[in-house]
């Protein structure tokens, strides 16, 4: 059986046979490396939805050449991005390099190709199949809505952090590269064992440092022991909301981190602001709290959650970077703030089926 030569942006796009075609209007990024076959689904992608572009990419000038070659496009319906979180943080920032800063980003959306696919779930987004058939049988707008944005040395994601998190992604990464062909070791189960078998160990043999978190906004919400968002007016500009211990300190704006893992389960509260939180207890404590973690189970003993517009964090020694789950090498410190951009996302749930 022969497998269907790997789409390219066209030259001139829509082409006339486009028009009218099932997925007209769209535009699909696909990551050549996606755990689930770059130029198979790519291909996949295009039978399905003939009317769209598909692009297969492996690198950030692809992807700003095939935007600025959309940018002349009429009736754009959307970016898609297949692939994981990573795919996506790759596609938001090019599409803020090639809109004008003054205004959000245009309408996107994901296709959950990846190993955790965090965003993707959040914005309720079914298998890949599924999601095809949905796009190939809607014509017209797709519903979305509006999801802020984290930004950090000038990169724009859903989440970032630094600690364990960190940590545990490049070691989780690192096992995956070693463990190549086993599909067990890029599963949720492998993700575990690269937390527990890999990274834990390194915590418990040197200690948690110890941080100090800075306001940089305007105002702070902490959350109360039912969940609910309380103003604090007390913690101005400049505040400190934390001086101690910390294993993992990370905002995200997106409430799950990947393989359903609700690691900011306030995220959304307040429209705009971006979840902080620190979790100050030991690295046996936290094996021990796993399914309460992962939950996003509300009071926990160590956990310490605000809302904030912008953060910085100051730790006694360097620790490890990661945004939008790619590692960013050590800091020292950190600053954090929601974007004045936001993004509308496709909403998968309020498609008509």
């Amino acid at each position: 059986m022969t497998t269907a030569a790997a789409p390219s942006a066209p030259s001139i796009w829509p082409a006339a046979s486009a028009i009218g075609a099932a997925g007209a209007g769209l535009a699909i990024l696909v990551n050549r490396n996606a755990k689930r076959g770059g130029r198979r689904v790519a291909a996949q992608i295009t039978r399905a939805l003939p009317g769209a572009s598909v692009r297969l990419t492996k690198s950030e000038g692809e992807i700003d050449a095939w935007l600025d070659r959309l940018a002349s496009a009429t009736a754009m319906r959307g970016v898609f991005a297949a692939g994981g979180d990573g795919t996506v943080v790759a596609l938001v920032n090019a599409l803020a390099r090639s809109n004008p800063a003054d205004r959000d980003l245009p309408t996107a959306g994901i296709l959950p190709l990846g190993t955790g696919n965090g965003w993707a779930h959040a914005l309720g987004a079914p298998k890949l199949h599924r999601c095809l058939s949905l796009l190939a049988a809607t014509p017209g707008p797709l519903p979305t809505r509006r999801c802020s944005l984290v930004e950090v040395e000038g990169t724009l994601a859903h989440f970032a952090g630094t600690g364990w998190d960190a940590m545990i992604l490049d070691d989780y990464k690192r096992q995956v590269e070693l463990s190549r062909g086993r599909r067990l070791s890029k599963t949720i189960y492998g993700y575990v064992s690269a937390a527990l078998l890999r990274t834990t160990p390194k915590v418990a043999l040197f200690g948690n440092p110890r941080v100090v978190i800075e306001n940089l906004g305007p105002v702070v919400y902490t959350i109360d022991r039912d969940g609910r968002p309380r103003l604090a007016p007390e913690l101005a500009p400049g505040a400190v909301l934390y001086d101690g211990p910390v294993g993992t300190a990370s905002v995200g704006t997106c409430p799950e981190f990947g393989y359903r893992f609700k690691a900011f389960p306030f995220a959304e509260r307040v429209p705009g602001f971006m979840s902080v939180r620190v979790y100050s207890k030991s690295a046996l404590r936290a094996v021990a709290s796993i399914p309460r973690l992962w939950s996003g189970a509300h009071p926990l003993d160590g956990m310490h959650d605000w809302l904030a517009t912008g953060v910085r964090m100051t730790f006694s020694r360097p620790v490890p970077l990661q945004i939008g789950g790619d590692a960013h090498g050590m800091r020292h410190a950190v600053e954090y703030r929601t974007s004045t951009r936001g993004i509308r996302m496709v909403d998968w749930p309020r498609i008509p089926s």
